[in-house]
């Protein structure tokens, strides 16, 4: 092909015939930069089809960590109604005068109130996208405003949990002198690492749940009070994030139909 133009243009010039030329030479031009334009649109459209690739898996990937997740998040939400319930049934036992009439339930009860719950999520491959500067491959600003806005509620969860945690810590460690924990640990055990008879643990658990004092019962009941609290503060951060997992989930579902 070079060949052949480079003939025409030297007829051309042998022939003297300079204008037709110049139009031939600017018609030369025009076909290269054509060539060029086509050879970078389609450089282009490989490069977009290569990131949409890149975006879809890394969506893929965002997606599966949030539904993960969702799963431990409602694990812990379990956790925390039955511990609230457990702080709930103590509290009003210590508040009441009454006599315990159901001592496997004061038993049980209790043993669910000590016990910290932490989030731990998964956000490594939202990490890695956003170290590796490659949140703009996800081209819906829509749909990246919804991811960037979950991960800024993930890691508010892991602080605000410190946070409460830290003071439930607090205040349970204010608690455990005046219950037989070890005894009550031990009821929990396997039977061979047991240490003791199971009516002995239990009776030693339970004594310490029914000989308190006033002052003890006082003590136990506000720090009970102060840890519900926490534990409750916990709660509904998680549900803010828990819900929108769930919108953000849907938004790449949609996203993704969309691209097919």
């Amino acid at each position: 092909m070079i060949k052949f133009f480079r003939k025409i243009r030297q007829k051309l010039l042998t022939e003297n015939k300079l204008s037709k030329y110049l139009v031939y030479a600017i018609g030369e031009v025009i076909l290269v930069v054509i060539g060029i334009l086509i050879a970078l649109q389609l450089n282009n459209h490989n490069d977009t089809k290569k990131n949409k690739g890149y975006e879809k898996d890394y969506l893929d990937r965002i997606q599966l960590d949030i539904k993960q997740d969702i799963a431990e998040l409602e694990q812990l939400f379990k956790g925390d109604t039955i511990q609230l319930d457990a702080y709930t049934y103590l509290g009003r036992y210590l508040l009441s005068d009454s006599k315990v009439t159901d001592s496997i339930s004061l038993v049980t009860k209790s043993s669910k109130v000590f016990g910290i719950h932490w989030f731990e999520g998964k956000n490594i491959v939202f990490d890695d996208m956003k170290s590796s500067g490659k949140t703009g491959l996800i081209t819906s600003g829509s749909l990246r405003n919804s991811i960037q806005y979950y991960y800024r509620l993930f890691d508010e969860v892991i602080k605000e949990e410190s946070v409460h945690n830290n003071s439930i810590l607090k205040y349970n460690n204010t608690i455990y002198p005046f219950f037989e924990t070890g005894a009550g640990a031990d009821l929990g055990m396997p039977e061979r690492w047991k240490e003791n008879a199971i009516e002995k643990s239990y009776n030693k658990y339970y004594n310490s749940l029914i000989n308190l004092d006033e002052d003890q019962k006082k003590i136990i009941s506000d720090n009970f009070g102060l840890a519900k609290a926490n534990i409750l503060l916990n709660h509904k951060v998680r549900l803010l994030l828990h819900k929108e997992g769930l919108k953000t989930i849907k938004a790449i579902d949609a996203y993704l139909k969309q691209e097919k």
